[in-house]
């Protein structure tokens, strides 16, 4: 499919209210992890996402796949950006606030451009991605000097340790889209295919990590679940597939800029989450970090379009 103005457009529309949509949902997982198990929650919440966006693909013509092969793509895909990239995450804010989890989640563009250069043999990180990554993780130093003795418990090292964990998959997911993903094929399709089997994955991970299934029946969690599965999931992940179609996967991840204020600011209004001079300024150097590796990159693409064109 050839990219056109509209599209271009319209994704970039789409990539807006993502930056939106995925600040809120910080907020509304730390409240449903009160209720619910959290690889359960994913389990539910994906799953149904899923199984809801194929029935709508179906009803409108557009659930057409190419091959199993295609589908086993979508299905590794989905495994790295929900099973892992929204299971780690919601397991880890069990024990983190919301607003560093985003903090940690908006370092996405560094890893995704880490993850192409790795992908595609790049032989040398260029000097300005590489100060990028510095600063961005210098960044994430700052937002932590208030908590340092926080890692004094297991729970919470545990915690930061999957928010990470999702950090990498979530971005090696975002990378495997742009490589896999049939532009012929329906967002929709995409997103019903990659959101249902990373569901499913997780609920093989509630089997095993998950410390028991109960679940607490509140109109708080049952909310912020259904709120996650139609805006955070059907909504959102179809928006995102459609603006990782017309745009590049670089551009795509710049919604981690607008995420983390979000996270932060719901944190502190509706969780009671603080901030401090510390969070601020690390999120400032956080989101420089990102601002240098992407400028790299695209400096780097565009380097090689005049190159192509001279050719």
């Amino acid at each position: 499919m050839v990219t056109t103005p509209a599209h271009r457009t319209r994704a970039f529309l789409a990539l807006a209210a993502i930056c939106i949509l995925w600040g809120t949902t910080y907020t509304a997982i730390k409240l449903a992890v009160r209720d619910f198990p959290p690889y359960l929650m994913v389990g539910i919440r994906q799953t149904a996402a899923g199984l809801l966006l194929m029935a709508w693909a179906f009803a409108s013509g557009k659930l057409k796949v190419p091959n199993r092969a295609y589908v086993g793509k979508m299905a590794l895909t989905g495994l790295a950006t929900i099973t892992g990239g929204n299971g780690f995450i919601t397991w880890g804010m069990q024990q983190v606030s919301s607003g560093l989890a985003s903090v940690i989640g908006s370092l996405t563009p560094v890893v995704v451009v880490l993850i192409t250069l790795f992908w595609q043999g790049a032989e040398k990180v260029p000097t300005r991605t590489l100060a990028g990554v510095l600063l961005g993780f210098a960044g994430l130093g700052i937002v932590f000097h208030d908590g340092w003795t926080d890692f004094l418990n297991p729970q919470y090292r545990l915690g930061i340790i999957a928010c990470f964990g999702s950090l990498f998959t979530w971005s090696l997911g975002t990378v495997m889209s742009k490589q896999y993903n049939d532009t012929s094929v329906s967002p929709i399709t995409n997103a019903s295919l990659q959101i249902t089997s990373g569901g499913l994955g997780a609920f093989v991970l509630s089997l095993w990590f998950d410390k028991s299934h109960h679940i607490n029946h509140t109109f708080e969690g049952w909310a912020a679940l259904i709120y996650l599965l139609l805006f955070g999931s059907a909504l959102a992940f179809t928006l995102y597939l459609y603006a990782l179609q017309h745009l590049s996967a670089t551009v795509t991840s710049l919604y981690t800029y607008i995420n983390p204020i979000v996270a932060i600011l719901l944190g502190w209004l509706l969780l009671g989450e603080k901030i401090t001079a510390s969070i601020g300024l690390g999120v400032l150097v956080t989101l420089g970090g990102v601002y240098l590796v992407n400028s790299s990159h695209l400096s780097r693409l565009r380097a090689r379009f005049r190159k192509t064109d001279q050719d």
